[in-house]
């Protein structure tokens, strides 16, 4: 089964802050004189980014965050997640209908017709293999996806059928991911090979597909993307996209309000919610995402060595109180095991009741002053925030409790050596690569599987999932799950929401947002008349 690399820092941070970013801020509109921000007459939309990229704008190199608005509206997959849904639902994208083989390894898909690349070359089923190759040469954190591709045979130029080596459910999940392999041009990769598989030149160029092309990237300042003139599907107004990068979220909070910037799209703390909640100046969008706020214990630290010990934490957690307090509009109490809406019906329910007396008792049976520490990823507030009012309801009850902060690094180093880490941690925003069950249960319940973070693993759980995959089935994902929250290690905490703030003037943004992305389809954005 895949192994799912830890190279999407977004995970853990749900504002990666560049350390050496220059604040930039470009024009998208004047403030009227009524309040709010008068729409651009240049055609230029400009969404501000907290933090640069991280990575090259490379589809088969990114695994970030930021970056994946640049991901989705200059290349385009076979198929995506639809948009304006809280329900997980693949929809067509350079492919417009598909089959599946009852065995789930054989995938035959029917292709659309009168899509160019940006380099002016037609799209055919040729580009899917040479694509494929591409992602398995250049090593990237999502190589996995195609890992189990057997073949991939074209019949004609319009119809593919893609052979796996194991049958594999989530195989369109793969593909309709944010993450998941791109459509690229085989002349331009043919052309601008170099020695290292284009890799060079796709980092200020682009292969793809999408109503973007790459105009420019200069990595800590701006990325900007210029409309396809020859987009296969809708345009919108905006013929320019502005993606400046703020190293603070005041100086970006400046330019929104003064409405030169147009949108921000998941990048703000919770703290800002009531700066904007009530501002007729600007809307605000709370939309459907596949990620959680979660909370994970280390059972390799003395502290968390029992499940009774484990246990009894998890029930002193008032996650209602929590995602009140700290999260606000944005997200509201997680009651599954899995993501959202991921498993039908809500049959993963979480069964862990609010019984702070539990630890209370357990508390009493630990030595004066015994120490334990909750961990957060620096640069998360929310985060901060949480794991400050646990340690300091576990000091109440006699617990030497403290919160303490960790970089990106040392954080993806515990599931090498889980005893270097802390006792909990406080995982703020944090979702798979995808809508199936599977890429949630592998990453945080399985030690290969990246997110593991104390490498807390049932052996059981691993060989349930494992067999789930082969073929889908919800109630083996179900007892999966089940099997994993009895072993104590994990809450997920919240359902977050993908929090949008917009100037009036802007219109199509639920319309233009998927659950698995978490940004913006700038094609299908308006403006106001």
């Amino acid at each position: 089964m895949p192994t799912t690399q830890t190279g999407r820092t977004w995970r853990l941070l749900a504002v990666a802050l560049a350390a050496a970013a220059t604040a930039t801020a470009c024009a998208a509109g004047d403030t009227g004189a009524s309040g709010g921000a008068k729409p651009p007459t240049d055609g230029t939309l400009t969404v501000g980014l907290l933090g640069d990229i991280g990575q090259p704008p490379d589809p088969d190199i990114y695994y970030a965050n930021n970056g994946t608005a640049i991901m989705m509206n200059v290349y385009e997959g076979l198929v995506q997640y639809a948009n304006n849904t809280s329900e997980v639902k693949i929809a067509p994208r350079l492919a417009t209908s598909w089959d599946v083989s009852p065995d789930k390894t054989v995938y035959t898909f029917h292709l659309r017709q009168g899509v160019t690349f940006h380099d002016g070359t037609p799209f055919t089923s040729a580009a899917i293999e040479p694509s494929f190759k591409r992602r398995l040469d250049v090593k990237g954190g999502a190589a996995y996806m195609v890992e189990g591709v057997k073949s991939v045979r074209t019949p004609d130029p319009y119809t593919a059928i893609i052979t796996l080596d194991q049958p594999n459910s989530a195989f369109l999940s793969y593909l309709a991911s944010p993450f998941g392999p791109k459509m690229e041009s085989p002349t331009a990769l043919a052309k601008n090979a170099g020695s290292d598989h284009a890799q060079k030149y796709l980092e200020t160029h682009d292969v793809g597909t999408g109503p973007y092309e790459l105009a420019s990237a200069v990595s800590g300042t701006k990325y900007v993307l210029s409309q396809y003139k020859g987009y296969w599907g809708p345009k919108s107004p905006f013929t320019t996209v502005n993606l400046p990068v703020y190293s603070d979220a005041a100086p970006l909070q400046l330019a929104l309000d003064n409405g030169d910037v147009s949108a921000v799209v998941a990048a703000l703390p919770s703290s800002s919610l009531s700066r904007y909640e009530n501002n007729p100046n600007v809307k605000n969008y709370f939309l459907p995402t596949l990620q959680s706020a979660l909370l994970t214990l280390n059972p390799a630290k003395p502290f968390f060595s029992t499940v009774q010990a484990r246990m009894a934490f998890l029930k002193s957690v008032d996650q209602q109180k929590l995602v009140s307090q700290v999260l606000g509009k944005r997200s509201e109490v997680a009651t599954t095991l899995y993501a959202k809406g991921m498993i039908p019906g809500g049959a993963d329910k979480q069964n862990i009741g609010y019984d702070p007396a539990v630890m209370a008792a357990y508390a009493k049976t630990l030595p004066p002053g015994t120490p334990m520490t909750i961990g957060y990823a620096n640069g998360n507030p929310n985060a901060q925030n949480i794991a400050q009012i646990l340690a300091a309801q576990l000091q109440a009850i006699g617990v030497q409790a403290t919160a303490q902060g960790y970089d990106t690094s040392i954080v993806f180093s515990w599931p090498q050596k889980p005893t270097a880490g802390p006792d909990a941690f406080v995982d703020g925003n944090n979702g798979p690569d995808g809508g199936d069950p599977y890429l949630w249960g592998h990453v945080f319940w399985d030690k290969s599987g990246g997110i593991d973070y104390f490498a807390c693993d049932v052996p059981q759980v691993d060989e349930k999932l494992n067999e789930a995959l082969k073929t889908g089935d919800t109630a083996l994902y179900v007892q999966a799950a089940q099997q994993y929250s009895a072993n104590g290690c994990y809450l997920n905490l919240s359902y977050n929401r993908d929090w949008v703030v917009a100037q009036k003037w802007l219109t199509g943004v639920p319309e233009s947002q998927n659950l698995g992305a978490n940004e913006l389809n700038f094609s299908l954005l308006g403006i106001a008349r």
